[in-house]
């Protein structure tokens, strides 16, 4: 009967395995997805649910202009749990945002955003902007990571380890 309740509880967890808290999450980002802004200095800012690993060549972002254009590609300057860029922006229209980042288990987290500005009063981007000083040292592509793969690898390891229970389990003898 010991044995029994064992494999049940094992088979418990398999079925409703607990979610993986291995990497950092974006919890707020300024502007938001779709929201429009009015033209001039934007302060896009990605908060996070941990502080961020200060990497230069870790902690990116590109932002494309409404043409395709890139406004800036290089690193994300960080602040504890915030990434925070300045972006002197006038031309109307819609921005497309890239970043990645690098949790604090080392892991590289990435995604995507688009907003839009508006320019009611004619604004003009200042050309001598201060953009950090890695601006344009960057280029990347967005990787999709599969999440099928997380929950085969603890399936995997769950029936590994009903395995090894069930081999090195106490067998009664007659």
């Amino acid at each position: 009967m010991k044995h029994k309740l064992w494999a049940l509880a094992i088979a418990l967890l398999m079925v409703f395995p607990l979610p993986a808290k291995a990497h950092d999450q974006l919890v707020d980002q300024s502007p938001g997805e779709g929201e429009t802004v009015s033209a001039g200095v934007v302060e896009l800012t990605l908060t996070f649910n941990n502080e961020l690993l200060e990497i230069e060549s870790g902690n990116e972002i590109v932002v494309t202009g409404p043409n395709g254009e890139v406004v800036y590609a290089g690193c994300l300057p960080t602040l504890g749990r915030d990434g925070i860029l300045s972006l002197d922006l006038d031309a109307a229209g819609d921005y497309g945002v890239s970043w990645r980042v690098v949790s604090q288990d080392g892991h590289p987290i990435s995604d995507s955003f688009d907003f839009s500005i508006i320019n009611e009063t004619g604004y003009v981007s200042d050309p001598d902007f201060g953009y950090p000083a890695c601006a344009d040292e960057i280029e990347f592509e967005m990787e999709e990571q599969p999440e099928v793969g997380y929950w085969l690898l603890w399936l995997s390891l769950g029936l590994v380890a009903a395995g090894v229970f069930f081999f090195l389990r106490p067998k009664n003898k007659p």
